[in-house]
């Protein structure tokens, strides 16, 4: 019988990750709550139990006595921490994991070490927010993720409406209120095996709803077109980050701001980045496998995170506002790389 890894999730997004470990030989069990998710019809052994549920996926390892772990999706790195401390299978520890998927934790610990971070401020139903008055606000749930419940306000009046929003996507009902960190937005992809840590590339993110509050992510590039100082930057601030968190033995997506006074981290979540950038983006600009690593690590296996080349890739997410530019290009049949403005 060949090692048998779990993989929690089975949408679409996880269906990569799926397909990678049967192509390297391994008996795929997955997990999802939905008996009809699209990777529930590919995987060796779908399981129908939630990913939350730490104990059924723990029974669910030692039944099946498994080599690995692992997941693509943010809420069960805390089921992943406490499968892989209890059974001894590599993994972040549970510390690091509440640490990731806790926004507030995250900025405190950011604090306490010296790292750049906004004004912030932790937050339930029953908090006066009438002395926040230098606008404009972020306001996110603390343990929630894919933006839901994040919204940008600019007045009182929009703020006690998103502080009530994003309250109902938190499991714990807080919220946290920062500063609105001005500059370009990127994610950094990284490794971290044995304590060290790798940088694998630079992704340049542009959103758009900004001016209605909203951020939705509408193209990603690779690699980052930064300078080489600005590029060292970013690379020190967020192994510093890394650094301070405890992180080993996963990898993370970090999201980051770019501004004249420096590089301040929005987030580090200890998995891979989503919307295609760790599945193919990172493959086809620099020949890292980077799902294939997932897999390695979660089975304690030597990761190779060295980059085979240095090319360029991106994605287009459709929108109202650029759906007839790239109609008219896909029709058009000129598929050729050249170079477009995005």
């Amino acid at each position: 019988m060949n090692r048998k890894i779990l993989i929690l999730g089975a949408g679409e997004m996880q269906i990569p990750v799926i397909e990678k470990a049967k192509s390297m030989g391994l008996y795929t069990i997955v997990a999802d709550m939905s008996a009809d998710a699209p990777g529930m019809k590919i995987a060796d052994a779908p399981v129908v139990i939630s990913t939350m549920d730490k104990e059924g996926i723990l029974a669910c390892c030692k039944d099946n006595k498994v080599a690995g772990i692992l997941t693509t999706s943010d809420a069960p790195v805390n089921v992943i921490s406490y499968v892989g401390e209890t059974l001894g299978l590599p993994s972040m520890s549970m510390e690091v994991a509440n640490i990731c998927t806790n926004k507030y934790l995250q900025r405190a610990k950011f604090a306490e070490n010296g790292i750049n971070v906004p004004f912030f401020k932790l937050c339930d139903k029953d908090t006066d927010l009438s002395e926040l008055k230098d606008f404009p606000y972020i306001v996110k749930p603390i343990d929630s993720s894919a933006s839901r419940g994040v919204k940008k306000v600019i007045n009182y009046t929009e703020l006690t409406a998103a502080v009530a929003e994003a309250i109902k996507y938190s499991r714990s009902q807080k919220v946290i209120i920062e500063s609105f960190i001005i500059g370009k937005e990127y994610s950094v992809e990284t490794y971290t095996q044995n304590k060290k840590t790798t940088i694998i590339t630079i992704t340049e993110k542009l959103c758009i709803g900004e001016d209605k509050g909203f951020f939705v992510e509408d193209t990603h590039i690779e690699p980052a077109r930064i300078s080489d100082t600005d590029w060292i930057a970013i690379k020190t601030e967020v192994t510093k980050a890394i650094a301070a968190i405890g992180i080993d033995n996963c990898p993370t997506h970090t999201e980051v701001k770019l501004n004249d006074e420096g590089v301040f981290i929005i987030e580090i979540a200890c998995r891979l980045g989503g919307d295609y950038i760790t599945s193919d983006l990172v493959p086809l600009s620099t020949g890292v496998d980077m799902l294939g690593n997932l897999i390695k690590i979660a089975l304690g296996e030597q990761i190779d995170v060295k980059s085979k080349y240095n090319k360029c890739s991106a994605v287009q997410f459709l929108n109202p506002n650029n759906y007839e530019r790239c109609k008219a290009f896909i029709e058009s049949g000129d598929l050729h790389i050249k170079r477009y403005e995005v």
